[in-house]
């Protein structure tokens, strides 16, 4: 028994590792958006395989062994050849809407990748029929299985790429059918190692190349003639490439004033996961070679304060470094998150780049910009955030589902807490008609400065465009009259457009780039936003432009559904939300595919129930499917801005929950003596969970502030600590259900397991979708009701 609980923790390892390998995989070549795709279908292999296992459960008792064999040498198989067909689904995110063929190529991903998983969940499934009396250890294994396989990837991704991890995960998971071939007799653990050989060999050879969207920016790039790819790293953060191309060349800096007539050094770019793109600059013997970098907007504070002490958030290639060394910044301080980047400009590329990373005036620190600023105990004399995504990714609506803290209004303010008295912080956005990335950038600026108690926002902003890039400066204290005279002799020289400055007028404004509607529309905009009255802007309004905060961290989702008429004309020619057009796409499919494979087919089993019993099960366990995923994905969510970094927070608590829970299942039993009606300690896990979550979101914000000057190892320890209580207790509802209802109707076990997944595979979606409407307070919140709901309607 003990041989096949380590084989369960394999394929559980290897379900996880793949899960991740894939949704890095789908980033790279496509976007981050299909990631919800992926936990969603993962969760519907999980819940189908409970189906299939309910309709073929007598031939799965009695076979159990040999069931096991094939679909744990059938899974490693199909992780390649599931990957390798999905190449071939001509798929396109930005024909969603006007094709509608196209949600039927997203269909087909569905089902192509439903495969793997439902193989693998199959095998974890056999296990709780065979041993229906062990419940609770064999969930224990599948728990710790997947928390050491969210380690394991991580580790993966650091030195292989993606389909080299899931090539390695899927001969790792070979071992499992050998494994649990221990306990079998000789003849049919023979025949398990011979097969995981033959498997090996072919996974080994298997050809398997992932192709880029046509629609990135990398494969635009390898369009044009000269365009060289120098060098590709990866890392578990991202895809690297480094790009000679005149492509590059052409577009050295967003936003160049076309009023630049001089020369532009030698360019190479660094294209991350394919699309955005940070350009590192040979200039020679001199910075003055750089003077172009000086007719971009992001110059502008440059200009009003002189030799600056600078923080710049996002340096990439070094060109924000360039523009401050180029205005002789006394001090900098360089912050990029992947230190994979840091190491190709400073080492590898060092002599091409002028060897800018290793001046003594500049520090480099690979951390998360926020938490650099929120840990840092220094002032800055000016905070620049750099220019994020590509142009195509952002008028394209891409980025609607990514959390992002460092445009949230409680950002803002730990930025300007950061600021000298008189100092700058400096925010650039692309360019979108109509008015959306800027003016919810002014309006969480104004927000944030009301937050720290300054009545007159009006005099502490100016917001000017180039043709392609805004720029928007926060000050601390309010522009002087000399100030406001160099910002407009700044974008005069430049042919840059004022939309806002403290006494503008509305004249004043759309000189040079003329909007294709003749009204100054950032001009009137801002001014709505300061006039008072923004609450009706941010009702009226196209676009959602309502300030992000960290309880509701989605900067650049825009959709409104009052909108949506307005939208359906525009689309494709000004803005078209596909993020979240692909987000509801996902549920709808999502909901539709769980029924069919799910919930329709078990209608036809006979359960030998009443009625009552029959729907206090299905109650439970769908409480329990919803809750679990609302609960990890906000604490995933909260312990992010506690952690600093997207890996370490998705890696701690992913990791920290599935071992956790395991445990928790481990010691379920105590809590499964007796009836329901005769057990209160049943109720123990379920209250438990309520008030540790209730406390974690009233005052976690308060232990992180205590905790935060402790360095990363520090946090990630204490994050184990603080994650540790919540999810032992959330290991224990789903065995201890499981095991009661086993004991009683060991037929229905499938069933319920099934439910569950169905449930689960709407969470994750749907949990985004609460989110973003109603923040991740509301989602805990909505996951405390169902675990009580769960824990007094019982099994």
């Amino acid at each position: 028994m003990l041989t096949t609980a380590f084989a369960v923790f394999i394929i559980s390892m290897s379900v996880l590792a793949y899960e991740v390998a894939l949704m890095r995989i789908f980033s790279i070549t496509q976007w981050h958006h299909l990631a919800y795709m992926v936990i969603s279908v993962a969760l519907l292999g999980f819940g189908a395989s409970g189906t299939f296992l309910s309709l073929f459960q007598k031939s799965v008792r009695k076979h159990a062994d040999s069931f096991f064999i094939v679909f744990s040498l059938l899974f490693p198989l199909s992780l390649m050849v599931c990957l390798k067909a999905s190449q071939s689904i001509p798929f396109n995110l930005f024909m969603l809407i006007r094709g509608w063929h196209q949600f039927l190529y997203l269909l087909l991903y569905y089902l192509t990748f439903f495969i793997p998983f439902f193989l693998g969940a199959t095998c974890i499934g056999i296990t709780f029929l065979k041993f229906d009396r062990h419940i609770p250890l064999f969930y224990g294994a599948n728990l710790l299985g997947s928390g050491a396989g969210a380690l394991a990837v991580i580790a993966l991704l650091s030195f292989l790429k993606p389909t080299s991890a899931v090539r390695a995960v899927a001969i790792v998971s070979l071992t499992a059918p050998v494994v649990a071939g221990t306990s079998f007799r000789r003849k049919k653990l023979v025949a398990a190692a011979v097969l995981s050989i033959v498997v090996g060999i072919v996974i080994a050879l298997f050809p398997l190349q992932t192709a880029i969207s046509q629609y990135k920016t990398l494969s635009i790039i390898r369009g044009s003639v000269g365009t060289e790819i120098l060098r590709t790293e990866w890392s578990p953060l991202s895809r690297i490439d480094v790009v000679e191309s005149p492509a590059i060349k052409f577009d050295p800096a967003p936003g160049l004033s076309f009023a630049f007539q001089g020369e532009i050094p030698p360019v190479r770019g660094i294209v991350i996961d394919a699309d955005s793109v940070t350009v590192m600059t040979d200039f020679g013997e001199s910075l003055r070679n750089t003077q172009y970098l000086d007719y971009t907007s992001q110059a502008l504070p440059y200009h009003l304060v002189v030799n600056p002490k600078v923080a710049i958030l996002g340096a990439g290639g070094g060109s924000g470094v360039l523009l401050a060394l180029l205005h002789e910044a006394k001090d900098i301080s360089a912050v990029e998150l992947d230190p994979k980047i840091i190491r190709l400009v400073r080492e590898d590329y060092r002599e091409f780049s002028g060897g800018i990373y290793s001046l003594p005036q500049v520090k480099l620190i690979a951390a998360d910009g926020r938490g650099f600023i929120e840990s840092s105990k220094e002032r800055f004399d000016i905070i620049e955030i750099a220019l994020i995504g590509s142009f195509g990714a952002s008028a394209g609506g891409v980025y609607a589902l990514a959390e992002n803290y460092l445009y949230t209004v409680d950002a803002f303010k730990a930025y300007l807490e950061r600021l000298t008295p008189e100092g700058i912080l400096s925010i650039t956005h692309w360019i979108q008609f109509a008015p959306r990335d800027n003016l919810k950038t002014f309006a969480t600026a104004v927000e944030a400065l009301e937050g720290i108690g300054i009545t007159d926002p009006e005099k502490h902003l100016v917001f000017i465009r180039s043709w392609k890039t805004g720029t928007t400066l926060i000050k601390k204290s309010p522009f002087t009259e000399g100030q406001i005279t160099t910002v407009r002799e700044f974008c005069r020289k430049r042919c840059f457009d004022l939309a806002y400055c403290p006494g503008i007028s509305r004249d004043e404004t759309n000189k040079f780039t003329i909007l294709s509607d003749p009204q100054p529309l950032y001009y009137d905009t801002c001014m709505s936003v300061l006039s008072g009255d923004k609450q009706r802007l941010y009702r009226d309004y196209l676009f959602d432009v309502r300030p992000a905060t960290d309880n509701r961290p989605y900067f650049f989702h825009f959709f409104k559904w009052k909108s949506l008429p307005h939208l359906l004309k525009i689309m494709g020619r000004q803005w078209a939300p596909w993020g979240y057009v692909l987000l509801i796409a996902t549920l709808v499919q999502a909901a539709l595919v769980s029924v069919v494979l799910i919930l329709f087919p078990l209608l036809f089993l006979r359960k030998g129930e009443s009625a009552t019993r029959k729907t206090r099960r299905l109650v439970y366990f769908l409480c329990l499917g919803l809750a679990f995923m609302f609960v990890e994905m906000s604490s995933i969510q909260k312990f992010g801005l506690f952690l600093r970094h997207p890996i370490y927070s998705m890696t701690v608590v992913i990791s920290s929950f599935l071992v956790f829970s395991g445990f928790g299942s481990l010691s379920a039993r105590r809590f499964m003596k007796g009836p329901r009606e005769k057990s209160p300690r049943r109720m123990v896990p379920f209250v438990a969970i309520a008030v540790i979550s209730l406390i974690y979101l009233a005052g976690i914000g308060r232990i992180f502030a205590f905790l935060s000057g402790l360095p990363i190892a520090g946090r990630i320890i204490a994050s184990i600590i603080l994650l540790a209580p919540l999810a032992f207790f959330m290991g224990m509802p789903f065995p201890s259900g499981l095991q009661n209802v086993s004991d009683r109707s060991p037929a229905l076990v499938p069933w319920c397991w099934g439910i569950n997944g169905c449930a689960s595979v709407l969470s994750t979606v749907l949990a985004t979708t609460m989110a973003m409407s109603f923040g991740f307070g509301f989602v805990m919140v909505a996951a405390v009701i169902l675990y009580l709901i769960a824990g007094f309607i019982g099994t």
